[in-house]
């Protein structure tokens, strides 16, 4: 194994990786949401994040493709509209003294439940666990840890920044914060909803 070779896999992984952490969807809105009470939900939330995803980069690696027929998507993506409207909802209601308690169940229902997320595994993810397969388990293992890096570095600064508005500029960055988070949920999960009984008509 060179190390060169090596070193440039990891940095496509991080860049990749980013690409896809970076854009808004529903587990950047959910950060958004409880990190304006708790600094500490990116970390909560990337950990519940990566209780779903690192099985399926385990099954990945091992038994080459994880089959999901396009009928199971499109149950996952209908009841992730529905989760994401709701969690919209409980957004709504709550109140700037009152921290959200989720933390890594939002992670994992964000995760689990959102179509995109599995899709984005079985093609891009999946290109890189190929590649990483010629450097063995170590390869694995570097994979794991870059992605993971991206994942938890992101969604704990997403959350830190939410919480630090909150403080510094009160009332009006919680209200505008949490019409971002509900905006984005509420988007998706029509989205979701709609991909979803679409396939299955």
């Amino acid at each position: 194994m060179e190390l060169a070779q090596f070193i440039f896999f990891i940095l496509t992984v991080i860049l990749i990786s980013l690409s896809g952490v970076l854009a808004p969807g529903p587990l950047f809105a959910a950060t958004i949401a409880e990190g304006k009470t708790n600094r500490f939900a990116g970390f909560l939330i990337a950990l519940g994040h990566a209780i779903v995803e690192i099985p399926i980069i385990f099954a990945l690696f091992f038994f080459g493709v994880v089959i999901a027929t396009n009928f199971i998507k499109s149950i996952v993506g209908l009841l992730g509209g529905f989760v994401l409207i709701y969690m919209a909802y409980l957004e709504l209601k709550s109140k700037k003294d009152v921290k959200p308690a989720r933390g890594i169940i939002t992670g994992i229902l964000m995760s689990s439940l959102n179509p995109y997320f599995i899709i984005w595994w079985l093609t891009i993810g999946f290109k890189l666990i190929m590649d990483s397969i010629a450097f063995g388990l170590v390869g694995l293992v570097g994979f794991i840890i870059a992605h993971e890096f991206c994942d938890f570095s992101w969604l704990e600064f997403v959350a830190y920044s939410s919480n630090k508005s909150t403080e510094v500029w009160g009332e009006k960055a919680f209200k505008a914060l949490t019409a971002i988070s509900v905006t984005i949920l509420v988007f998706f999960g029509i989205y979701f909803i709609y991909t979803g009984f679409t396939s299955l008509l």
